[in-house]
């Protein structure tokens, strides 16, 4: 990689980083837009719960990013040390032994090529096996070019069926996030949310939810909430409204802030 493109990756890295430890100070999950009694949360947005995973950013002797490995799962290998294409990098050898690869994902952010890879324990009762996703980084022209630098960790007891992703920007800052879903399933396709910074190696969102759909939104930038809206009397399968909301991320605060709100009856 040339000095020039490297350092001004390396700044908005550290730039990232940096309010990752703002974000740190704040409590609460990230919720969407007020929401009527029922299955949907009725909390205003806020910022991200609890303290997030922090990442550490320096640079390496031999010039490349160093990621502090966050929420790695137990039993995920610590590299994969040839130098390849993502592309060319088998999702088996980035999981635990005896563990399967069940879906796999690329991204390309400022800072360097990413894989995520989600995978599944096997178990006897398919409704209770332990679910996982990990985050591996590139680190080009280093030894053990490749390393996982952030997972996150559903044991079976949690119910998820599985782990789905869509990779974009969902920040606004002009670098790929993953949006991520742990389905719990029901007749409320419950389970939980969550956008990933990737260039950051951190956790910006999460917020559990039912009878609620999140997709990225282009314009503006951020997440697109669609969720049920229950008056009393109505019946689970048949809500009196469903509400869309556009979440946009201040990078300043860390707070997800409704852009609108728009309510059609059903």
């Amino acid at each position: 990689m040339q000095g020039g493109r490297y350092a001004g990756s390396m700044r908005r890295a550290i730039r990232a980083a940096a309010l990752v430890v703002l974000a740190a100070a704040c409590t609460g999950e990230p919720m969407a837009a007020p929401s009527a009694s029922g299955p949907a949360s009725s909390s205003p947005p806020s910022s991200p719960s609890g303290a997030p995973p922090t990442a550490s950013v320096s640079a390496e002797p031999s010039g490349g990013p160093s990621i502090e490995p966050t929420g790695i799962p137990p039993g995920v290998p610590g590299s994969f040390d040839r130098d390849v294409e993502p592309s060319e990098v088998p999702p088996g050898s980035l999981v635990p032994p005896g563990t399967t690869a069940t879906d796999v994902w690329y991204a390309d952010t400022p800072v360097a090529q990413t894989i995520l890879v989600a995978y599944v324990e096997p178990g006897t009762d398919p409704l209770r096996q332990e679910h996982a996703l990990v985050v591996w980084r590139r680190f080009e022209g280093q030894p053990d070019p490749w390393r996982p630098v952030f997972g996150l960790r559903d044991p079976a007891e949690r119910g998820v069926l599985a782990i789905r992703a869509v990779i974009g920007d969902a920040t606004a800052d002009g670098s790929p996030d993953a949006l991520t879903f742990e389905d719990t399933g029901g007749s409320g396709a419950c389970g939980t949310w969550r956008v990933l910074d990737l260039a950051a190696n951190v956790q910006v969102f999460k917020r559990k939810t039912c009878d609620t759909t999140i997709d990225l939104s282009a314009d503006p930038v951020g997440l697109s909430i669609r969720e049920a809206v229950y008056e009393p009397g109505d019946a689970h399968c048949c809500p009196s409204a469903m509400r869309t909301s556009i979440l946009t991320f201040d990078p300043a605060t860390g707070d997800w802030i409704v852009a609108s709100t728009e309510t059609e009856p059903t």
